[in-house]
């Protein structure tokens, strides 16, 4: 994506005008309009409205935004860590960037600290711990560098089989309904599922996970005909909306249980089977991680490892 469109995207969004966004970035008016106009031709979709009065974002600009500035952040902290004309540049910054690592294993920053310690345990199992790193990180961007040979091996939910390298499902989990203190579902069946979810707005998490897990997101819409929605992006607002008896959602049983470990939380959670489609867990092997040595014995290695650490187990 262009950054110089990006950064005068971001730049008319601050100013709400044309003209003050293109003499802050010291380049001329129409300069600034072709840039626009490129970025919103790349992405199908208008970013502003303009008028006599200046103007404004789209509701379509208004969403892209963020993405926008937290890729223009992204690339500004990377250049920043891994630049040396800085006679002031951190010392940490020396420590990562020229820190050396073998082995890069990824995990799904939605799993279990029990699926953490999985495959920190395996990678102790064949390296020394300073020749892995371990990055978490959304399951898409997992899979995009899984892809792109920049991650050996990773560990995380997926709904989809079909990947462009190696990858073997290791369990599936249900679905779970979280919901607000006091309630329950009267029966197992759907229309008991769709009477309670119509009691309240659904909480829909925005991406990553809005496009990650779209088939289960479009069943519930579809079949369960939900119309009210609290959109969000992470746990911590989603558990706050349902405790104070506003909303209801539905996660994956192993979020519940990781949500369990890390604060405790006694918010009810009622598992679904056979109401909506399970969720894989998966472990991916690049063919980077293949040349690294990284086997199919990695997966069965955290496989044994949750096994043994399974509630009840033992």
């Amino acid at each position: 994506m262009d950054l110089e469109a990006l950064h005068s995207f971001l730049a008319v969004a601050k100013h709400r005008s044309i003209s003050k966004a293109a003499a802050g970035l010291y380049v001329t008016q129409p300069t600034m309009s072709q840039r626009l106009r490129r970025l919103e031709e790349s992405l199908g979709f208008a970013l502003f409205e303009r008028g006599w009065t200046g103007v404004v974002l789209t509701p379509q600009g208004a969403y892209f935004l963020p993405y926008a500035a937290t890729l223009i952040r992204d690339l500004s902290n990377a250049s920043a860590v891994l630049g040396t004309k800085d006679p002031a540049r951190p010392r940490s910054f020396d420590e990562v960037a020229g820190h050396p690592h073998k082995v890069m294993f990824g995990v799904d920053n939605w799993l279990s600290e029990r699926s953490v310690r999985a495959v920190v345990s395996t990678a102790l199992g064949s390296y020394g711990a300073d020749e892995f790193r371990i990055t978490s990180r959304p399951a898409t961007t997992l899979i995009d560098l899984l892809e792109l040979n920049q991650l050996d091996a990773a560990f995380f939910y997926s709904t989809e089989s079909d990947h462009p390298f190696h990858t073997e499902v290791i369990g599936t989990e249900d679905m779970a309904l979280v919901h607000p203190p006091g309630t329950v579902l009267e029966e197992h069946s759907a229309p008991a599922l769709t009477e309670l979810l119509s009691r309240y707005r659904f909480v829909l998490f925005d991406n990553p996970v809005l496009t990650h897990h779209a088939r289960i997101t479009t069943t519930l819409i579809e079949d369960y005909k939900i119309s009210r929605f609290h959109v969000v992006d992470d746990y911590r607002t989603m558990h706050a909306l349902i405790r104070l008896g506003e909303c209801i959602s539905v996660v994956p049983t192993g979020v519940v249980l990781a949500d369990r470990e890390r604060c405790g939380t006694d918010l009810p959670a009622t598992p679904l089977p056979g109401l909506l489609p399970e969720i894989n867990v998966t472990v991916g092997i690049s063919d980077a991680g293949r040349d690294h040595g990284v086997s199919d014995d990695f997966a069965a290695s955290i496989a044994r490892f949750l096994d043994a650490e399974a509630p009840g187990a033992g």
